[in-house]
């Protein structure tokens, strides 16, 4: 068989094996269009039974800033009344630790301990877990005045 052959009748088996699975995963995603119908309903008539507030004089513009107000109505607050955030978690979200606090690593990347007594690895760690935000204010103000 030569070469040329071969390819042609790998990419046939290829494409008729993505072929059958892509059929296999279209059919198995079947959505159920009246229950979509009814929730976009009932958000519909939340949405419209919220009273409207009097942001702005331009009518469309009020209706807009209506329909995206994120402030929730006091009913829906009390959901939150449960939510526990600590300053500790702030690095788990994305956010700087909070101000005077160093979070250092207890192991490293494969999960040995990590030795604080090894200058070296003080120096790294203090490197990255240090408070850059007033060096960060520094730039923007240098950057603001250029």
């Amino acid at each position: 068989m030569s070469s040329k052959s071969f390819v042609k009748l790998l990419r046939k088996i290829i494409r008729e094996e993505v072929q059958g699975a892509v059929r296999q995963v279209l059919t198995e995603q079947k959505t159920n269009h009246k229950q979509v119908i009814e929730h976009g309903m009932q958000m519909h008539e939340a949405a419209a039974a919220r009273p409207k507030k009097q942001f702005t004089k331009n009518s469309m513009l009020n209706d807009l800033l209506n329909e995206t107000a994120g402030t929730p109505a006091q009913a829906e607050m009390s959901d939150w009344s449960t939510a526990n955030f600590k300053s500790e978690m702030a690095e788990a979200f994305g956010m700087p630790a909070p101000a005077g606090t160093t979070i250092a690593p207890s192991t490293g990347i494969n999960g040995e301990a990590v030795n604080m007594q090894k200058e070296g690895v003080a120096a790294t760690v203090n490197a990255m877990t240090k408070d850059y935000s007033a060096l960060m204010k520094a730039i923007d103000k240098k950057k603001m005045n250029k």
